[in-house]
Protein backbone atom coordinates (compact mmCIF):
# COMPACT_ATOMS: atom_id res chain seq x y z
CA UNK A 1 0.00 0.00 0.00
CA UNK A 2 1.31 3.26 -1.28
CA UNK A 3 0.05 6.77 0.63
CA UNK A 4 0.09 9.52 -1.87
CA UNK A 5 0.11 13.14 -0.11
CA UNK A 6 -1.32 16.06 -1.65
CA UNK A 7 -2.13 19.08 0.07
CA UNK A 8 -5.38 18.09 1.27
CA UNK A 9 -5.52 14.57 1.43
CA UNK A 10 -4.02 11.61 1.56
CA UNK A 11 -4.78 9.07 -1.14
CA UNK A 12 -4.04 5.30 -0.81
CA UNK A 13 -3.36 3.63 -3.38
CA UNK A 14 -3.08 -0.29 -3.03
CA UNK A 15 -0.52 -1.01 -6.20
CA UNK A 16 2.72 -1.26 -7.22
CA UNK A 17 4.69 0.30 -10.04
CA UNK A 18 8.17 -0.32 -11.00
CA UNK A 19 10.41 2.33 -13.08
CA UNK A 20 12.61 0.24 -15.25
CA UNK A 21 15.12 1.51 -17.93
CA UNK A 22 13.39 1.10 -21.95
CA UNK A 23 15.34 -1.31 -24.16
CA UNK A 24 16.54 0.16 -27.54
CA UNK A 25 13.33 -1.76 -29.39
CA UNK A 26 11.25 0.70 -27.03
CA UNK A 27 13.46 3.63 -27.17
CA UNK A 28 12.79 3.58 -30.58
CA UNK A 29 9.16 3.73 -30.57
CA UNK A 30 9.07 6.14 -27.94
CA UNK A 31 10.61 8.31 -30.34
CA UNK A 32 8.69 8.12 -32.47
CA UNK A 33 5.53 8.75 -30.51
CA UNK A 34 7.24 11.24 -28.38
CA UNK A 35 8.21 13.48 -31.55
CA UNK A 36 4.98 13.28 -33.54
CA UNK A 37 3.03 14.05 -30.06
CA UNK A 38 5.40 16.87 -28.75
CA UNK A 39 4.87 18.35 -32.63
CA UNK A 40 1.12 18.03 -31.88
CA UNK A 41 1.14 20.53 -28.81
CA UNK A 42 3.74 22.66 -30.81
CA UNK A 43 0.96 23.57 -33.00
CA UNK A 44 -1.70 23.92 -30.72
CA UNK A 45 0.58 26.83 -28.94
CA UNK A 46 2.18 28.42 -31.86
CA UNK A 47 1.42 29.57 -35.42
CA UNK A 48 3.51 26.66 -37.23
CA UNK A 49 3.07 23.85 -39.46
CA UNK A 50 2.79 20.20 -38.88
CA UNK A 51 5.69 19.84 -40.56
CA UNK A 52 7.96 22.60 -38.78
CA UNK A 53 6.55 21.06 -35.30
CA UNK A 54 7.74 17.97 -36.00
CA UNK A 55 11.47 19.19 -37.22
CA UNK A 56 11.55 21.21 -33.88
CA UNK A 57 10.53 18.32 -32.14
CA UNK A 58 12.96 16.02 -33.47
CA UNK A 59 15.86 18.83 -33.01
CA UNK A 60 15.14 19.49 -29.28
CA UNK A 61 14.44 15.56 -28.67
CA UNK A 62 18.07 14.65 -30.38
CA UNK A 63 19.37 18.06 -28.10
CA UNK A 64 17.75 16.23 -25.16
CA UNK A 65 18.72 12.95 -25.00
CA UNK A 66 22.04 12.61 -27.53
CA UNK A 67 23.04 9.43 -25.99
CA UNK A 68 19.04 8.17 -26.27
CA UNK A 69 18.40 6.43 -22.55
CA UNK A 70 22.10 6.73 -21.62
CA UNK A 71 22.37 10.56 -21.70
CA UNK A 72 23.62 11.60 -18.29
CA UNK A 73 21.31 12.25 -15.13
CA UNK A 74 17.87 11.61 -17.54
CA UNK A 75 15.94 8.57 -16.89
CA UNK A 76 13.81 7.52 -19.58
CA UNK A 77 11.98 4.49 -17.78
CA UNK A 78 8.91 2.13 -19.13
CA UNK A 79 6.25 2.31 -16.06
CA UNK A 80 5.02 -1.49 -14.93
CA UNK A 81 2.31 -2.76 -12.93
CA UNK A 82 4.49 -5.03 -10.59
CA UNK A 83 1.55 -7.76 -9.73
CA UNK A 84 0.56 -7.89 -13.74
CA UNK A 85 4.18 -7.26 -15.20
CA UNK A 86 2.74 -5.31 -18.13
CA UNK A 87 3.74 -1.73 -18.94
CA UNK A 88 1.18 0.54 -18.74
CA UNK A 89 3.38 3.82 -19.55
CA UNK A 90 6.36 5.65 -20.10
CA UNK A 91 8.59 8.52 -17.71
CA UNK A 92 11.33 10.30 -18.71
CA UNK A 93 12.93 12.62 -15.76
CA UNK A 94 16.01 14.21 -15.40
CA UNK A 95 17.84 15.94 -12.93
CA UNK A 96 19.68 19.52 -12.86
CA UNK A 97 21.10 22.21 -10.77
CA UNK A 98 18.89 24.71 -10.11
CA UNK A 99 20.04 27.97 -7.59
CA UNK A 100 22.85 25.67 -5.87
CA UNK A 101 20.09 22.88 -5.40
CA UNK A 102 19.38 19.28 -6.85
CA UNK A 103 15.83 19.27 -8.40
CA UNK A 104 14.22 16.69 -10.73
CA UNK A 105 12.02 17.50 -13.91
CA UNK A 106 9.42 15.49 -15.45
CA UNK A 107 10.30 15.66 -19.13
CA UNK A 108 7.24 13.13 -20.83
CA UNK A 109 4.53 10.94 -18.67
CA UNK A 110 2.42 8.86 -20.22
CA UNK A 111 -0.09 6.46 -19.02
CA UNK A 112 -1.41 4.08 -22.02
CA UNK A 113 -5.30 5.31 -23.09
CA UNK A 114 -6.37 2.06 -21.67
CA UNK A 115 -4.52 2.06 -18.46
CA UNK A 116 -5.77 5.68 -17.09
CA UNK A 117 -7.81 6.21 -13.98
CA UNK A 118 -6.99 3.15 -13.17
CA UNK A 119 -4.26 5.38 -10.46
CA UNK A 120 -1.35 4.31 -12.19
CA UNK A 121 0.13 7.76 -12.66
CA UNK A 122 -0.51 8.70 -8.83
CA UNK A 123 1.78 5.73 -8.02
CA UNK A 124 4.06 6.57 -10.96
CA UNK A 125 4.62 9.91 -10.30
CA UNK A 126 4.99 9.18 -6.32
CA UNK A 127 8.22 6.69 -6.88
CA UNK A 128 9.57 9.11 -9.24
CA UNK A 129 9.79 11.52 -6.58
CA UNK A 130 10.95 9.28 -4.10
CA UNK A 131 14.02 7.91 -6.55
CA UNK A 132 14.80 12.16 -6.98
CA UNK A 133 14.88 12.02 -3.07
CA UNK A 134 16.97 9.11 -2.27
CA UNK A 135 19.55 10.50 -5.18
CA UNK A 136 19.11 14.28 -3.06
CA UNK A 137 16.73 16.15 -5.30
CA UNK A 138 15.10 18.71 -3.02
CA UNK A 139 12.19 19.60 -5.43
CA UNK A 140 10.53 18.26 -8.37
CA UNK A 141 9.26 20.72 -11.24
CA UNK A 142 6.92 19.89 -14.09
CA UNK A 143 5.69 22.22 -16.99
CA UNK A 144 2.03 21.47 -18.35
CA UNK A 145 0.42 22.35 -21.19
CA UNK A 146 -2.75 24.67 -20.80
CA UNK A 147 -4.35 22.20 -22.59
CA UNK A 148 -4.28 19.53 -20.31
CA UNK A 149 -6.76 19.82 -17.74
CA UNK A 150 -6.31 15.72 -16.53
CA UNK A 151 -2.48 16.81 -16.14
CA UNK A 152 -3.07 19.72 -14.23
CA UNK A 153 -5.27 18.30 -11.58
CA UNK A 154 -3.70 14.76 -11.40
CA UNK A 155 -0.37 17.28 -10.64
CA UNK A 156 -2.26 19.72 -8.25
CA UNK A 157 -3.75 16.50 -6.69
CA UNK A 158 -0.47 14.93 -6.05
CA UNK A 159 0.77 18.24 -4.28
CA UNK A 160 2.09 20.29 -6.95
CA UNK A 161 1.54 23.80 -6.40
CA UNK A 162 1.85 26.77 -9.78
CA UNK A 163 4.85 28.91 -9.78
CA UNK A 164 5.37 30.40 -12.90
CA UNK A 165 2.57 30.52 -15.65
CA UNK A 166 3.11 31.21 -19.68
CA UNK A 167 0.65 31.84 -22.56
CA UNK A 168 0.41 27.92 -23.34
CA UNK A 169 1.21 26.64 -19.96
CA UNK A 170 2.64 26.62 -16.44
CA UNK A 171 5.25 25.38 -14.57
CA UNK A 172 4.42 23.39 -11.21
CA UNK A 173 6.63 22.64 -8.16
CA UNK A 174 6.70 20.31 -5.37
CA UNK A 175 9.16 20.23 -2.12
CA UNK A 176 10.74 16.85 -1.83
CA UNK A 177 11.68 15.93 1.66
CA UNK A 178 10.01 16.02 4.99
CA UNK A 179 6.28 16.07 5.65
CA UNK A 180 5.87 15.20 1.65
Amino acid sequence: MIEVHSQKKVYEVSMEVRLRKMNVKEFKSYCEYSVNDYAKDLMKSSDITLEEAREQARKEFKGMLPQGTDTKDNYVMIIEDVRDRKAVGIIWYLYEEFQGAKQVFLSDFIVYEEERRKGYATVALAEMERNAMRDGCKQSIIYVWKHNPPGINLYTKCGYITFKELNDGMYMKKSLGAGN
